[in-house]
C-alpha cells in the first residue's frame, strides 16, 4: 500500500510536532495505516523504541493483530496482547494493550523503558474513550516528574477526538490536534464513497402523540418548579442543566416525588416513547422493499428491544432469510458468525444495537438507517462511515435518518454536512408513501417534457415507474459521473432506463 496525500501531509505535521499529537479522520479513510507509517517513521529514528497501543475493546485489538502481522517483515516478531486474558511479556517491542486492562499496568510499562532509556511510542486507537478518571490513568506516567519527554512519543487517533469537559486529559497527554481530515475533503479525494443523507420526518401513531405531549405538560411544570426551587438552574446550558438536575435527584436519592428526580424520570418516559415509535418500523420496512435487492444494508436501533422488534417485523414481512440481529446480549460467538453471514452475502440486512457503533470490523454495505439515533455526535459520525468505505462497484452511499416530527428529535443528521447532498423525505404511516416536494416537482417537469417529446403511453408508464422508484433512493443527487457509470454498467433495459431518469433529475435538481 502507498500513503495517501492525506496520510504523507498528516505524517509530516506529527514530525514537525515532534512525534506527538492527534489526528481527527473521518471513519473509512485509512486511521490504522497511517498509525502503522508512523510507527515506522519512528523506529526509522529510534530503532529500539517500544510500540504501545490501546484500544478500547477486544475485537478492535484483534483487527490491530492482523494489521500489525500483515504489516511486518517477514520473520518479524509477533505483536503481543495485553488483557482479554493474555498476559504477553512486556519485552516484546510492540504491545496491544485492552483499555479495560491496561489502566493498571501501562503506565509502570512505560515508566520501566524509560528507565531502561529506551524510546516509547503510545498510539491510543479511538482515545476519546481515555478521559474518563478510570481510563485515564494509563496517562499518569506523565506526571511521575521523570523526565520522560524526549523519549516519548504519542498518536492520538479518533474521528471525533474532542467534545466533552475532560479534552484537557488528551490534549495534555497525547498534545494538540496536529491533522484533520473530513467528510468533504475524502469526499472530494475519493478516499470515501460520496454519500446522500435523507433526513426522514416520520410521525407518531395517535396513542403514541397523546402520550409524548401529556408527558411534555408533565415535563414544563416539574422545570418551572425546579427553576423556582433552584433559581440558579435557569442560567446553565443544556448539558450543565442536566448534571445538576442529576446530582440533585441523586442526593434525594432518586425519590420519584423530588422534583428534580422525577424530572429525569419523565425525561427517560417521553425520550423512550419517541425512540419506539411503531412508525420508524413501518418506515424501515417501507424502505428497504424499494432498495434494490443486490445493495446491503445496516439498520442502527437505539434499544435492544427496538432491533428485535425490526428483525422480527422484516422476517415476517420478507422472509426468515433476509435479516441477521447483532445486539450486546448475543455471545460472543453468535455476532462473530452473525458478521460472517453478512459477509458472505447470506442476508442483506443487518439490524444492530449500539455496539456495532466502533470497534467491530464490519462487512461493507451501502446503506444505512438510522431507526433511532442517539444525540451524541460521535456516534452518529461512527454510524456514517460504517457506509462509506471504498469497495469495488460501490458508487455511493446512503443513509436514511429517520426522526420524529411532532417530537424534540433534532431534524438534522450532523452539523457540518450542509455541503452534502441532502435529501429530505416525509413518511405516512397510514399510506405507506414517501413524499419529497422538489422531486415531484421536477418529476412533473421530466414527465412534461416527455409529453412534448412524443413519448408514447408505454413509454410514459415506463418513465412514471422510474420517477417512482427513485423517490425513496436519492439516486438523482448522486455525482453525475457515477449515475453515468451505473447507467453503463447496467444488467438491463429496466436498469438502463433506472439510471437515465435519475440523469434528468439530477440536471433539474442539482
Amino acid at each position: 500500500m502507498k500513503l495517501r496525500t492525506w496520510q504523507q501531509q498528516c505524517l509530516n505535521a506529527w514530525e514537525s510536532n515532534n512525534f506527538r499529537g492527534i489526528v481527527n479522520v473521518v471513519t473509512g479513510a485509512g486511521k490504522t495505516f497511517l498509525a502503522l507509517s508512523a510507527m515506522d517513521l519512528y523506529r526509522a529514528c529510534y530503532p529500539e523504541a517500544r510500540i504501545r497501543i490501546v484500544v478500547p475493546t477486544i475485537p478492535l485489538a484483534r483487527q490491530w493483530q492482523t494489521a500489525l502481522l500483515h504489516h511486518a517483515a517477514p520473520g518479524s516478531e509477533p505483536p503481543g496482547l495485553f488483557g482479554a486474558g493474555y498476559r504477553d511479556s512486556v519485552e516484546k517491542q510492540v504491545m496491544i494493550y485492552i483499555i479495560n486492562s491496561a489502566r493498571d499496568v501501562l503506565s509502570n510499562h512505560i515508566r520501566k523503558s524509560f528507565a531502561l532509556q529506551q524510546h516509547v511510542l503510545l498510539i491510543c486507537d479511538e482515545c476519546h474513550h481515555y478521559q474518563s478518571p478510570q481510563n485515564r490513568k494509563i496517562f499518569s506516567f506523565i506526571s511521575s516528574g521523570d523526565g520522560y519527554a524526549a523519549l516519548y512519543a504519542s498518536l492520538g487517533l479518533s474521528a471525533t477526538p474532542f467534545g466533552t469537559g475532560n479534552d484537557h486529559v488528551l490534549l495534555q497527554s497525547l498534545g494538540r490536534e496536529i491533522f484533520r481530515y473530513g467528510f468533504s475533503q475524502a469526499v472530494e479525494d475519493q478516499v470515501i464513497a460520496p454519500f446522500i443523507v435523507s433526513e426522514t420526518a416520520v410521525s407518531f401513531l395517535p396513542k403514541e402523540k397523546a402520550r409524548y405531549q401529556k408527558l411534555s405538560r408533565e415535563l414544563a411544570l416539574l422545570l418551572n418548579k425546579l427553576k423556582s426551587m433552584y433559581p440558579e438552574l435557569g442560567q446553565l446550558s443544556p448539558s450543565a442543566f442536566i448534571r445538576a438536575v442529576m446530582k440533585l435527584a441523586q442526593a434525594a436519592g432518586m425519590d420519584p416525588e423530588d422534583p428534580a428526580a422525577a424530572f429525569l424520570l419523565k425525561t427517560w418516559e417521553r425520550k423512550e416513547v419517541c425512540v419506539l415509535a411503531e412508525s420508524r418500523l413501518f418506515c424501515a420496512l417501507d424502505l428497504i422493499a424499494n432498495i434494490p435487492s443486490g445493495q446491503r444494508v445496516l439498520i442502527f436501533c437505539e434499544r435492544i428491544q427496538q432491533a428485535e422488534e425490526m428483525a422480527s417485523v422484516l422476517r415476517r414481512s420478507l422472509g426468515n432469510g433476509v435479516c441477521g440481529l447483532y445486539h450486546s446480549r448475543m455471545s460472543g460467538e453468535a455476532r462473530r458468525r452473525i458478521l460472517e453471514a453478512f459477509r458472505d452475502n447470506h442476508f442483506r440486512v443487518l439490524v444492530s444495537c449500539r455496539c456495532l457503533d466502533e470497534g467491530i470490523d464490519v462487512p461493507d454495505a451501502s446503506v444505512g438507517i438510522v431507526l433511532s439515533s442517539t444525540a451524541v455526535s460521535r456516534q452518529r459520525i461512527q454510524r456514517l462511515g460504517r457506509i462509506l468505505r471504498r469497495s469495488e462497484g460501490k458508487q455511493a452511499g446512503s443513509l436514511y435518518y429517520l426522526y420524529i416530527q411532532e417530537s424534540s428529535e433534532e431534524m438534522a443528521y450532523l452539523p457540518g454536512l450542509e455541503n452534502n447532498p441532502c435529501f429530505p423525505l416525509r413518511y405516512d404511516s397510514r399510506e405507506r408513501s414517501f413524499a419529497n416536494d422538489a422531486y415531484e416537482y421536477a418529476a412533473l417537469q421530466v414527465l412534461s417534457d416527455a409529453k412534448s417529446e412524443g413519448y408514447g403511453n408505454a413509454q410514459l408508464a415506463e418513465l412514471r415507474r422510474c420517477l417512482l422508484e427513485g423517490l425513496t433512493r436519492s439516486d438523482c443527487l448522486l455525482p453525475p459521473s457515477a449515475i453515468r457509470s451505473q447507467f453503463h454498467n447496467a444488467a438491463s433495459r429496466r436498469e438502463r432506463n433506472y439510471w437515465k431518469t435519475m440523469h434528468k433529475l439530477n440536471r433539474l435538481l442539482t
